[in-house]
C-alpha cells in the first residue's frame, strides 16, 4: 500500500506544488497532464434507477462487484478517480447518507475505509474526495443561515478526513461540490468563506482543492470572494458544453482568462467533470490547454452522455446516466489526458 506524506508549509512554494516528493498529498509537476479516470458513484442502475447502489453507502452489498469494476477500469487505462460523499439530514438510501448529528454510521465508516481500499489495491494512483451535500444539508437550498446543518456538514469533513487521509493513497478533498456562487447566492458565498476560513485553520490547505467550480464565468467571477487573499493550490473546474453554443475549450479559455485576470496565474487545475469519454469535449480541451498553457494535472469523467447531436438517439434514462462501471475512457487518452 502506498503511503503519503505530507508536507510542512515551509516545502510549498508560491504554486503550492513545489518540493512535492512520492506519496505526497500535492499533486506532482512532473505528472502534469498525466492520466486521469472516472467519477465512480455507481455499481449498478436498475430502469435508471441508481439511488439503491452507491459505491460508499452500499459497499458492503457489493464489494466483489466494485472490486471488479474497479479492475475493470483501471485495465482500461485510468489512473484515478473521484468518489462521492453524499449526506443529508435523513435516512439512507443506498447513495446518499445521513449525516445526522456530523457523522456516517460505522458500517458507513467501514465502508468508506474498504473502498478506499479497494482503489489502493486496484493500483489506482490518487483519488478525488467530494463531500457532496443535499436536501437541506445544501446550503444553495437555505433561504437563511442554517447553523446547525454548517455544524453538520463542517463536523462530517473532519469525522471523515482522518479516513481518507489514512488510506495509503494521494488525495484531494472537494469540500463542497460545485459550490462557488453565483451573484445569486449569498448565504452560499457565506457557507463557503466560513467553511474555506474553518478547513485552512484546522488542517492547512495541502490536501484539498477548495471547491470544485462549474466552469462558466458567472460562478468564476466570485472565485476572489470566496478565498480572498488565501487561494487554493489547485482549482477544479467543471466543463460541459452549453446550448448557447459555447464548447468545453470554449469555457477552458474563458476560464483561464479570467483566473488570470485575477491573478491565478500559478495554480495548477484539475477537471473534476466532463461528459462520459466524449470526443469532442476531449478535442477541444485539448485545443484550449495547448493555447493557453495552463496546466491542467488530470481530467475525470462523470458518467453521463453528451447531448445527441447528428441525428443519435437520445439516451435511455433522462439523466443520460451512463450504465456502470464508467469503464470507457478512450476518448480523453486519445487526447493526452
Amino acid at each position: 500500500m502506498r503511503r503519503r506524506v505530507l508536507l510542512g508549509s515551509a516545502a510549498v512554494g508560491a504554486a503550492g506544488l513545489v518540493g512535492w516528493r512520492p506519496g505526497s498529498s500535492l499533486a506532482a509537476p512532473a505528472e502534469a497532464t498525466s492520466r486521469g479516470g472516472s467519477n465512480y458513484g455507481w455499481y449498478q442502475i436498475d430502469d435508471c434507477n441508481r439511488e439503491p447502489y452507491g459505491i460508499v453507502n452500499s459497499f458492503h452489498k457489493a464489494p466483489d462487484v466494485i472490486r471488479s469494476q474497479l479492475a475493470a477500469m483501471r485495465a482500461a487505462g485510468q489512473a484515478r478517480l473521484r468518489v462521492h460523499i453524499i449526506h443529508r439530514h435523513r435516512a439512507d438510501t443506498g447513495t446518499s447518507m445521513d449525516s445526522t448529528g456530523g457523522n456516517i454510521s460505522a458500517q458507513n465508516r467501514q465502508n468508506l475505509a474498504d473502498l478506499l481500499r479497494a482503489i489502493d489495491d486496484a493500483g489506482f494512483v490518487e483519488i478525488q474526495v467530494a463531500f457532496m451535500p443535499i436536501g437541506e444539508n445544501a446550503a444553495y437550498n437555505w433561504p437563511s443561515w442554517n447553523e446547525d446543518m454548517y455544524q453538520e456538514n463542517w463536523n462530517l469533513i473532519s469525522n471523515l478526513r482522518p479516513i481518507i487521509a489514512g488510506s495509503g493513497l494521494h488525495y484531494r478533498i472537494d469540500l463542497c461540490n460545485e459550490a462557488i456562487p453565483t451573484n445569486l447566492q449569498p448565504v452560499l458565498l457565506a457557507y463557503t468563506q466560513r467553511l474555506w476560513n474553518d478547513y485552512t485553520n484546522a488542517f492547512d490547505k495541502k490536501d484539498t482543492v477548495g471547491f470544485s467550480a462549474i466552469g462558466y464565468a458567472g460562478r468564476i467571477q466570485n472565485i476572489p470572494k470566496v478565498y480572498g487573499n488565501n487561494p487554493p493550490y489547485l482549482f477544479d473546474f467543471h466543463f460541459y458544453r452549453r446550448d448557447d453554443g459555447l464548447d468545453e475549450g470554449a469555457l477552458f479559455t474563458i476560464a483561464h482568462d479570467m483566473m488570470n485576470q485575477y491573478g491565478y496565474t500559478k495554480q495548477g487545475w484539475t477537471i473534476g467533470e466532463v461528459f462520459n469519454n466524449d470526443a469532442l469535449a476531449a478535442s477541444s480541451l485539448r485545443q484550449a490547454i495547448n493555447s493557453t498553457g495552463r496546466t491542467v494535472y488530470y481530467l475525470l469523467q462523470w458518467p453521463r452522455q453528451a447531448p445527441p447531436s447528428n441525428g443519435d438517439p437520445e439516451p435511455t434514462c433522462p439523466d443520460k446516466t451512463v450504465p456502470p462501471p464508467p469503464v470507457n475512457f478512450g476518448a480523453y487518452i486519445a487526447q493526452g489526458f
